[in-house]
């Protein structure tokens, strides 16, 4: 009897072991498409990347979460490589400060990281990535279409056409870091850069330059002897030969073919890392002359400020040298401080620029900053958040240094800008031209309108022809599109 009873109590154990193990256990596997997040993995996965990542606060014994669990496994293998799909258990006791930390009040939650760190207003000198609460269907369509729009892309548009904002020529994206950086360019039939294309580029950012020529330019199509669409080039570091990407196109296969020709990538900061050396100082005030300087040296950084002197340079004069050189000293000196501090408690990242205060991109800026036109001047420009702020105090190396710690320690106020910072007068010149024809083609409507009643009345059989002429048009039309 007493064997009996063992055996009975054995058998129930196991069933209850057995019953209880899937309840407790993840939805996900460790080695499947979805990235199983806890405290000791989620700053590397989710802060040091620059790839999107979406994120499912989840709970195991919760019903809808086992629901969506098929539907986001089929969205994280739609997203391979695009962008990073993961999952964090919250009812793991070890996770729970993580998941309230995000105000996760019900399961399933689902938050989307941007690749884009900001400046935390809360913490100075101190970068956070803000995630964006998803509210759509639980499907993996709908999660899928939701993600791929917020790929960051990196990539230059290359175009010798003025009406393409922010593209670069192709000897102003060729000329960029020669000797330093392999470039990539696409030849392509789309209108606009692929998911693919964008992940890459976020990918391999500060790594690589990506270039992007699309069909409709045929001088650059032909100029490379492009036949067919598309077609992956790359340019190594140091050469003008271009090596041709033969392979399927795919992420895994590109991945494999930009990666023998990008930098190393920058080690991460792990917890038994010693600290790293800091960067050597670079006395240099570079000029900014052209707008491509001004995306690849300020305006494409993903972090930091830029600081833009405006100092009169005429090398005619030698006074006016002289004075120049005593303007770029104080810079100078105010840099080499930043950068000491900078290496003890990382207060700020700044970048130090000069514009010739006489130039016409120098006096384009001023004009659309508001700034004094009294020189020497000095603004800050933080391109990310969209907000600058003008030197208030004398231009000295104290007034200087003073005006930089306020930013630093979040005193003052700084200046909303709602416009896209050029230099280039030929981009303004192409869109005022198309102001004065809509302005020219509205005087022309004007004119139709005051016809009087008796010439729309006469009128009235001959338009009704000629729209059905229209019509008969307008079907070819599309069927010819189809």
């Amino acid at each position: 009897m007493q064997h009996w009873v063992l055996r009975w109590l054995i058998l129930c154990i196991s069933l209850c072991l057995c019953w209880t193990v899937p309840g407790i256990s993840a939805l996900y596997d460790k080695n499947g498409p979805v990235i199983l997040l806890s405290e000791d993995n989620w700053a590397e996965e989710v802060f040091n990347t620059e790839k999107v990542v979406v994120v499912e606060f989840f709970a195991p014994w919760c019903g809808h979460c086992k629901n969506l669990a098929p539907e986001y496994k089929k969205a994280a293998e739609n997203l391979k490589g695009l962008v990073k799909v993961a999952a964090i258990d919250c009812d793991d006791e070890a996770n729970r400060r993580l998941c309230g930390a995000y105000d996760v009040k019900g399961f399933p939650t689902i938050k989307l990281f941007p690749s884009k760190p900001i400046e935390d207003e809360k913490n100075v000198g101190k970068f956070t990535k803000i995630p964006k609460d998803y509210y759509g269907a639980r499907t993996a369509k709908a999660i899928v279409d939701f993600a791929l729009p917020e790929i960051q892309s990196y990539v230059h548009v290359i175009s010798n056409s003025y009406s393409i904002s922010k593209a670069l020529t192709v000897d102003e994206f060729f000329s960029k870091e020669n000797d330093t950086i392999s470039k990539v360019v696409l030849f392509t039939n789309k209108d606009q850069t692929t998911p693919l294309y964008k992940a890459l580029s976020c990918e391999f950012h500060n790594r690589l330059i990506f270039g992007e020529v699309r069909e409709k330019e045929t001088a650059i199509v032909e100029k490379f002897g492009i036949d067919k669409f598309p077609k992956l080039l790359v340019i190594p570091k140091g050469s003008n030969d271009a090596i041709e990407f033969k392979d399927k196109f795919g992420y895994d296969s590109i991945f494999q073919f930009l990666d023998k020709y990008a930098l190393s990538k920058t080690k991460l900061k792990g917890k038994e890392e010693k600290e790293p050396e800091p960067e050597p100082f670079d006395p240099e005030i570079y000029e900014i002359t052209t707008q491509s300087q001004l995306e690849s040296q300020c305006l494409s950084k993903p972090i930091g400020l830029c600081v833009f002197s405006f100092i009169i340079l005429e090398p005619e004069y030698p006074e006016s040298v002289a004075e120049h050189s005593n303007n770029l000293e104080i810079v100078r000196k105010v840099k080499k401080k930043f950068h000491d501090q900078s290496s003890v408690d990382k207060k700020l990242s700044l970048r130090f620029f000069w514009f010739n205060a006489l130039s016409k991109e120098a006096k384009k800026l001023i004009k659309d900053f508001k700034l004094s036109d009294m020189f020497p001047n000095l603004m800050v420009l933080n391109p990310n958040r969209k907000v600058y702020r003008p030197l208030m105090g004398p231009f000295d190396e104290e007034g200087i240094e003073k005006f930089l710690n306020d930013i630093a320690k979040g005193r003052g106020s700084s200046y909303e800008y709602g416009f896209d910072v050029s230099i280039d007068e030929k981009i303004e010149k192409k869109d005022d031209e198309k102001k004065v024809e809509k302005k020219v083609d509205e005087k022309k409507d004007d004119e139709k309108i005051e016809k009087n009643d008796d010439e729309k009345k006469t009128d009235d059989k001959e338009e009704k022809k000629t729209e059905s002429k229209s019509d008969e048009k307008d079907k070819t039309k599309d069927h010819d599109e189809l």
